[in-house]
């Protein structure tokens, strides 16, 4: 069971606190991939098909707009949920039109790409909710053109509706939203879940959207049980060497950031191991949170359940449209 850390200032204390059990319910597994950067092994497609996740979620940048790593993961035969990340788009926004290799990878992916909809999960009693794809962070939408191309999307306003209407149309209470990057208000320290930690170090580097769109979610009595994502690396720029804090509690609500980059290290022979974040849900409610490492055949070597910090409440978004 992961232990809870009471957060206060900047320091923590660690108490043993086992999240609730529901014996007469099913379990359901979802499996988080963090962010790929090319880092994919045969191993890892072992792994997923053998140990059958009722769904892996990837939390994307997969590669520099690498349509054979998507493909790759578009041919995966296990249930799963993508959203694209900024690295996957990348020659997109610069040209802030959709390159043939975005266009082809969103192809590949199929309704597997869960940007502003909706997969479910009824072992687990939770609804997975897709937020904005292509996600740099911080303050601006980067290309309003590729949204508004792609889904007729221009602001930040407007993605915050997107991800409230898909939310809507769950069919469960309690939700997982899988995004690229967290969102505003969970701190503003380069250490921090979504600090930013690079350029002028500090500053919140959330998105604005999924801020709103989680105030919103929780206003309408939906219950967000999680926040999946990625694209903040473990490993901090400034200052160099320190780690970042991945995993926080607010309220009734788990953020979790598995972007543990690269994914791939070495154990004490020399071998390789990658990284999985794995989550167990019951009834509508996380009971397990691990960090697994896996060996080159694709077998479980190592899990961890991680420390998990409560935080205060994240400060209330303004509604406004920021581009």
């Amino acid at each position: 069971m992961p232990r809870i850390a009471r957060y206060s200032g900047r320091s923590a204390r660690y108490l043993p606190a086992p999240l609730p059990s529901r014996s007469i319910d099913p379990v359901a597994t979802l499996t988080v991939v963090g962010d790929v950067h090319r880092w994919w092994r045969s191993a890892d497609s072992t792994f997923l098909e053998r140990s059958r996740p009722d769904l892996s979620l990837f939390v994307g940048d997969l590669g520099d707009e690498d349509v054979e790593i998507v493909r790759l993961v578009a041919e995966l035969p296990v249930p799963k949920a993508v959203i694209l990340g900024n690295h996957d788009a990348w020659q997109s926004f610069g040209r802030k039109v959709s390159t043939p290799k975005l266009q082809e990878s969103l192809s590949l992916l199929g309704e597997d790409h869960i940007a502003y909809s909706v997969r479910e999960v009824p072992r687990g009693g939770i609804s997975v909710i897709g937020a904005r794809p292509f996600s740099w962070g911080g303050p601006s939408l980067r290309s309003p053109e590729l949204y508004d191309e792609i889904y007729g999307i221009h602001t930040m306003r407007q993605s915050a509706a997107a991800i409230v209407d898909a939310a809507r149309n769950a069919q469960h209470r309690d939700l997982v939203i899988l995004a690229h990057n967290g969102p505003l208000g969970l701190g503003d320290q380069p250490e921090d879940i979504y600090g930013k930690d690079f350029g002028k170090p500090g500053g919140d580097w959330g998105d604005r959207d999924l801020a709103l769109a989680i105030q919103r979610i929780e206003g309408s009595g939906l219950r967000v049980r999680a926040v999946i994502a990625g694209h903040m690396h473990h490993k901090l720029a400034h200052p160099r060497g320190s780690e970042r804090m991945r995993f926080v509690r607010r309220g009734e609500t788990l953020f979790l950031n598995a972007a543990y980059v690269p994914r791939v290290r070495q154990d004490a022979a020399g071998s390789e191991q990658s990284y999985f974040l794995r989550t167990r849900w019951q009834a509508g409610t996380c009971v397990g949170v691990e960090e697994v490492w896996v060996d080159v055949h694709g077998n479980e070597a190592d899990a961890v359940a991680p420390a998990i910090v409560d935080i205060d409440g994240m400060a209330p978004v303004v509604d406004e449209t920021q581009d």
